[in-house]
């Protein structure tokens, strides 16, 4: 049973926190989910930062802005989790639209997702 169905089965409330990679700085990604998970989030979305989030609110909207003027791109945010599995247990997810998963390939954008998700 993955992560995710792990957790889901646990008898509490959950609490899951949504952050936009890069933002507010391009290297704040790792050190922002590790505080998290130490400050008990139950699960974390990391929010795949996109030119044109319509829809989404201004704050997503805005620190999406911010991440990409930063310089994140779907393979440095792989880059960045590449070890995430050596400090962060919790479940991860990434969120985020299509066109960005599209533009990096779908079979790599799954590869990639596996790689680091499947990680013990």
């Amino acid at each position: 049973m993955n992560r995710i169905n792990n957790k889901l089965q646990e008898d509490k409330k959950l609490l899951s926190i949504y952050f936009t990679a890069g933002y507010p700085k391009l290297d704040d990604t790792i050190s922002i989910i590790q505080e998290l998970e130490q400050n008990g989030v139950d699960m974390i979305e990391i929010g795949l930062p996109f030119s044109d989030p319509l829809a989404d609110g201004p704050t997503i909207q805005e620190s999406s802005t911010q991440a990409i003027e930063n310089g994140m791109t779907t393979s440095l945010l792989f880059e960045q989790l590449s070890n995430i599995r050596e400090s962060v247990k919790i479940p991860l997810i990434i969120m985020g639209y299509f066109n960005p998963m599209m533009q990096f390939g779908m079979e790599k954008f799954v590869k990639n997702v596996l790689k680091w998700a499947s990680m013990v």
